[in-house]
């Protein structure tokens, strides 16, 4: 009887088995998805106190440059100069003081009380803003004349004959920027701080006071540590999932996450299960002991025989013992077993399932590249094929259909480009601009902008000449002058912004050089301003809006992406009869590229160099080695990287034309960077119409000029003349 029994416990125990391990697998695997959860988490974070840093940053930087424009600065008029600080500075006393310091470094103003003489000589960040010209971030250090602990921000000004007379430093107090982080909620048990290049703790969230000026050990270089995660102790000995985002290349912002405080709720949830298994476990052997010992021989074989085919997976059997009895309740705790282990497996499977639709998620936004990357190669072939048509000497139908072709072909390679606006951050600079084109595309964002109580009209110019101006910042500059025109129409107005072209006469317009302009007039209908709220609308920090509303920084930027571009900005306004701000935009010398359109298709510069042409795409590399063949250069082509290589170490070629994503293992960097090791003079154009991944994970931003794709064929044969004529 004993030996029965104790043969029957163990059977209970083996049929327990895969409910335990089941269990044990879910337990793991919700550890695993949380702890990625939390690198998610704390990733994100850093990355939203950095932004929210860079905004800081940003707007030092623009207040810095309308600083030293100033005329007391740009003269050294020490009493104007000091004065003007003063008042800055009492209204943002974030600052612990403002320094104008000559080029020697010794001070001539500032907006300290006493005016003490005192020197930036010897700080790291001025040797770097008298050496770059550059605007600067410096490091954690202490005051010299106030003891206090800051970070200085440097820029240099220049008098009226465009030398380099001295440095404006803003100096910010770590103890503001301290309790600035600590406002943000950070959670219990977490920890934010921010750091500088070297490392040293400007301001940290909780425990400023001990922590501030010492190495952390979260303090890492910004350039390496951006975007990564780490489990790491903190200096206050709690242990932590540590995000780390970087603030361009001078400062890092780390967030942390407790490892007691996030995985709390699993933790309980796992000794709530194991005590609920042991529980279950319990109950089983006990009434299966007080069965075994009434009913042992009847249901023996019935419940052996239901319990090995649970051990094997067979959830659907069922021990079937009629009555009331002892044993019938044995029979039916199994069943209830076996229904519990029949729905873990179901919720096993729906959480795989759930797994997998995931990763077939993450996949789409992987997709996206390399579907564009096909779709800009389909797009140059057809491209280049209807500027083939249309350079052939054909009926002039033909060429009117191809001319229409090729528009459209122009369409999807800005469709292709807005795709790929989801995985790349593209750089801006300036460029020839239609402003009638731009504001006319952009006056949708305008209109939702101000609202519905304010009406928009825009007026264009037939024949107004293109600026020079980076495209995305005159946008940011209409937005903010829209904004400005809302506020200044609370009830409701008409908003005007007009284009024409200028030609201003020396000293016509007050402090606007002689010369060719774009003059775009954003005019409202609101309150206006008086005299004296006009002459100081471009100063930075200066708002008549109510503290917590305005910044007073939104014209001064205006102002000083104006001036950065050659340009010109005035200012019309009275109080009632509204305001009118006119930006003077340089006109370009350039055509832009709608314009070039209009140039021949068969004015392909020709040439007789040897060109190496990689390229996956069989269509677009016969293509291309036709039309440069036909360009009178000597063509030899390779359809993959390993092909490249091999004609490289056998030939000598004077340009490498590569398409930079390739198969078979290896790209057109390694490629062009392998060349240039081969051959010191030969020269590198790589095409492509995706490749920022690319490019980051080798670290090659920069490094060889790139076509984009699609691109014409008239397009490729001037940007190989040009590359051939600047060696």
């Amino acid at each position: 009887m004993s030996s029965l029994l104790s043969r029957l416990f163990v059977l209970v125990a083996v049929a327990m088995l895969p409910a335990i391990a089941i269990q044990a697998y879910n337990e793991i695997d919700l550890r695993r998805t949380r702890e990625v959860e939390v690198q998610d988490e704390v990733l994100g974070l850093a990355k939203l106190a950095a932004a929210e840093q860079q905004q800081i940053v940003q707007g030092v930087r623009q207040a810095l440059i309308a600083l030293s424009e100033l005329p007391a600065i740009k003269a050294k008029d020490v009493e104007g100069c000091n004065a003007y600080l003063s008042r800055i500075n009492k209204r943002y006393p974030e600052f612990i003081v403002f320094i104008v310091v000559d080029i020697d470094g010794n001070s001539f103003c500032d907006s300290a009380i006493e005016h003490k003489p005192s020197t930036a000589a010897g700080r790291a960040y001025f040797a770097s803003v008298v050496k770059t010209g550059k605007f600067t971030i410096g490091e954690f250090a202490l005051g010299r004349t106030t003891g206090r602990n800051v970070l200085q921000f440097a820029l240099p000004f220049y008098d009226n004959e465009d030398r380099m007379g001295g440095v404006v430093i803003a100096a910010l107090s770590l103890d503001w920027l301290a309790d600035y982080i600590a406002k943000k909620g950070v959670p219990e048990g977490a920890a934010l701080a921010i750091t500088d290049r070297n490392g040293i703790c400007l301001a940290r969230y909780p425990d400023n006071n001990l922590f501030v000026g010492k190495k952390l050990p979260a303090g890492k270089d910004p350039k390496t540590a951006n975007g990564t995660v780490e489990d790491m102790v903190n200096v206050d000995g709690v242990r932590r999932t540590v995000g780390f985002a970087a603030v361009g290349d001078d400062l890092l912002v780390s967030f942390g996450l407790g490892k007691a405080q996030t995985f709390t709720k699993i933790e309980h949830r796992t000794q709530r299960d194991v005590l609920f298994i042991i529980m279950s476990t319990l109950i089983v052997l006990t009434l299966t002991a007080w069965g075994a010992q009434r009913f042992i021989q009847r249901p023996f074989a019935q419940l052996v025989d239901a319990a090995n085919r649970w051990r094997v997976g067979e959830f659907g059997r069922r021990v079937d013992i009629p009555g009331e009895s002892e044993i019938a309740e044995v029979a039916s705790a199994f069943n209830a077993m076996a229904d519990a282990l029949k729905n873990r497996e179901d919720e096993l499977s729906e959480a795989r399932e759930q797994f997998h639709q995931s990763q077939k998620m993450e996949s789409v936004g992987q997709l996206t590249g390399g579907i564009a990357h096909d779709f800009n190669n389909l797009l140059t072939v057809v491209s280049a094929n209807l500027e083939l048509i249309e350079a052939d000497q054909d009926s002039g139908k033909v060429r009117h259909f191809a001319a229409a072709a090729r528009r459209a072909v122009d369409r999807g390679a800005k469709l292709t480009a807005q795709l790929l606006a989801f995985s790349r951050r593209q750089i801006l600079n300036p460029k020839p601009v239609d402003a009638n084109q731009l504001v006319s595309e952009f006056q949708g964002i305008i209109r939702k902008a101000v609202g519905e109580a304010c009406r928009v009209k825009v007026w264009t110019n037939e024949g107004l000449w293109l600026c020079h101006v980076d495209p995305a910042r005159l946008e940011t500059a209409l937005l903010n002058l829209a904004l400005n025109a809302r506020d200044a129409m609370p009830n409701g107005g008409v908003l005007d912004i007009e284009m024409k072209n200028v030609i201003v006469p020396e000293g016509s317009v007050p402090g606007c050089p002689a010369g060719s302009y774009v003059r775009l007039s954003v005019r409202d209908t609101g309150f206006g301003m008086p005299p004296e709220v006009r002459d100081r609308a471009f100063e930075p920090f200066f708002t008549t809006k109510e503290v917590g509303k305005g910044t007073g920084l939104g014209l001064s930027m205006v102002y000083g992406f104006v001036r950065q571009s050659g340009g010109h900005i005035a200012i019309e306004s009275a109080s009632g009869r509204g305001t009118t701000v006119a930006l003077y935009l340089p006109k370009a010398t350039q055509k832009s590229d709608a314009e070039m359109e209009g140039v021949p298709s068969d004015a392909f510069p020709a040439g007789s160099e040897r060109v190496l042409v990689v390229e996956d795409n069989d269509d677009l590399l016969d293509l291309t080695s036709a039309m440069l063949t036909r360009s009178g250069y000597q063509v030899r082509c390779a359809r993959n990287g390993a092909e490249a290589l091999l004609m490289l170490r056998s030939e000598q070629f004077d340009v490498l034309l590569s398409d930079i994503v390739m198969p078979n293992g290896i790209n057109g960097i390694e490629v062009a960077r392998e060349a240039r090791r081969l051959n010191k003079g030969i020269k590198i154009l790589l095409a492509s119409g995706y490749a920022g991944e690319v490019l980051d994970r080798h670290r090659a931003v920069g490094e060889f000029p790139i076509i984009d794709k699609p691109y014409r064929m008239s397009e490729l044969a001037a940007r190989l003349r040009s590359i051939l004529h600047d060696a």
